[in-house]
C-alpha cells in the first residue's frame, strides 16, 4: 500500500473521520503537504500527544533524527505539537478540524480547490453525519432573557475566561473562499478565537496573535454585529476555540446549508419564539438568519422551528423586539470534555458501521 494511503487510513482511524474518496483527492493533498519519507514517519504518530522517545521507539529512528522532521511537519501544519509542555509532544489530527485549519495563509487557489473537492466529494458528509457533532452553537448572550438559566458553557465570554491563553486569527474559510473567487463580505480578520492548546500552537507557528481576553470578547461583539454564528467545540469544558461562522463560506454551517445535514452542528439549548401578531414584516431577521429558519410570508415572518439552531442573531436585530429565545423542551447536554467528545464520536461511527 502507498504510504500516503496508509497515512489516510491512520487519520481515518481517529474519531473524526478523514475518509477515502473515489477520486483519491486526499492523497494529492497529502503529497503536496509532505514527502513520502515524511509521510512514513508521520504514520508512526498516534491520536494522543506523545513524547519523542515514545515515537522514536515506534518508528525505529533516533530521537536526534526524528525531532527535526516532526518539528517541520508541525510547522507545516501536517501534525500537531503541544508547544507549552515541558518537552515536545506530537500527535496526528484529522483533516478537519486540524490539518486544514493549520494551513492558514499557506494555501494557493489550486490547493484550496483540492480541499474543496475533498469536502464536496465525501469529507464534509463524513465529518458532519455523526450522531454527536464536534461543534455546537453558542447563543448571543444578550439575546437570552435574564430570567432564563444559562449554563457556563453556553456563554461565549465564559469560554474565553476559562482559557489560559487566547489567540485571534484570520478566518480560514472566508479567506480561502475569497482566494478562489467565492468570498463574501463578512469580516475575516482577527475573528477566529483559539484557546489552549491550539492558541499556543497558532502563536508559535505564526497562524495568529496572542490576544487579551478583552480583545477576544470584542471579536465576539464584532461577529455578533456582523451576523456571524458563534460555534464552539461540543464540550462543557476545555474546547479549543470559537469559530464565528457564515453559511456561505464556513465548513461548519455549510454542513447544514450546502450538504443538507441539519445536525452538522449541535444546536444551542434555546430556540427562537416569535410574536406573529406584533411582527411588522420588515425582514431584517430573515436576512440575518444563516440557516434559512425564517422567511417572509404574507407580510409577516414565518419560523421553520426545526431549522432553528438557537444562535439568537434574529433576536438582536429585530427592530420591533417581537422575537426572543426560549429554552428547548429537551435540554441538549454536550460531553464533559474533549476526551468524552471523542469517545462519543467514535461510538457514533461504530453504530453507523
Amino acid at each position: 500500500m502507498d504510504v500516503y494511503e496508509r497515512f489516510q487510513e491512520k487519520l481515518d482511524s481517529l474519531p473524526i473521520p478523514s475518509p477515502k474518496t473515489e477520486s483519491r483527492v486526499e492523497l494529492e493533498i497529502f503529497k503536496r503537504l509532505m514527502s513520502s519519507a515524511e509521510a512514513e514517519i508521520a504514520c508512526n504518530l498516534a491520536g494522543q500527544p506523545e513524547d519523542l522517545k515514545t515515537i522514536s521507539q515506534r518508528a525505529g529512528m533516533e530521537v536526534e533524527k526524528l525531532a527535526p522532521v516532526l518539528e517541520e511537519l508541525a510547522r507545516r501544519g501536517v501534525i500537531f505539537k503541544v508547544v507549552f509542555a515541558p518537552e515536545p509532544l506530537y500527535c496526528l489530527v484529522p483533516v478537519m478540524p486540524g490539518v486544514y485549519e493549520f494551513q492558514l495563509n499557506r494555501l494557493s487557489p489550486d490547493m484550496i480547490s483540492l480541499f474543496e473537492k475533498y469536502y464536496d466529494e465525501k469529507h464534509g458528509e463524513a465529518c458532519f453525519s455523526n450522531k454527536t457533532p464536534f461543534m455546537r452553537v453558542v447563543p448571543v448572550n444578550k439575546s437570552i432573557p435574564a430570567e432564563l438559566n444559562i449554563l457556563t458553557y453556553e456563554e461565549a465570554d465564559n469560554l474565553i475566561d476559562e482559557s489560559p491563553t487566547v489567540c485571534l486569527a484570520t478566518c480560514l474559510c472566508r479567506t480561502n473562499k475569497e482566494l478562489i473567487g467565492e468570498g463574501c463580505t463578512f469580516p475575516k480578520d482577527d475573528i477566529c478565537i483559539l484557546f489552549t492548546p491550539w492558541a499556543e500552537y497558532y502563536i508559535k507557528y505564526g497562524l495568529g496573535r496572542k490576544a487579551s481576553k478583552e480583545e477576544a470578547k470584542n471579536a465576539l461583539r464584532r461577529a455578533e454585529e456582523a451576523g456571524l454564528v458563534h460555534c464552539a467545540m461540543n464540550v462543557q469544558t476545555g474546547g479549543v476555540g470559537i469559530c464565528n461562522c457564515c453559511s456561505c463560506c464556513c465548513a461548519i454551517l455549510r454542513g447544514v446549508t450546502q450538504l443538507k445535514i441539519p445536525t452538522a452542528v449541535a444546536k444551542s439549548n434555546f430556540v427562537v419564539e416569535l410574536s406573529e401578531d406584533e411582527c411588522t414584516g420588515c425582514g431584517a431577521c430573515v436576512d440575518r438568519c444563516q440557516v434559512q429558519a425564517l422567511e417572509l410570508a404574507d407580510s409577516t415572518v414565518a419560523l421553520k422551528i426545526e431549522r432553528c439552531i438557537g444562535c439568537g442573531l434574529c433576536v438582536t436585530t429585530c427592530p420591533a423586539e417581537v422575537m426572543t429565545l426560549k429554552k428547548r423542551q429537551e435540554e441538549i447536554v454536550p460531553p464533559n470534555d474533549m476526551n468524552d467528545l471523542m469517545v462519543a464520536i467514535q461510538k457514533g461511527r461504530e453504530v453507523q458501521g
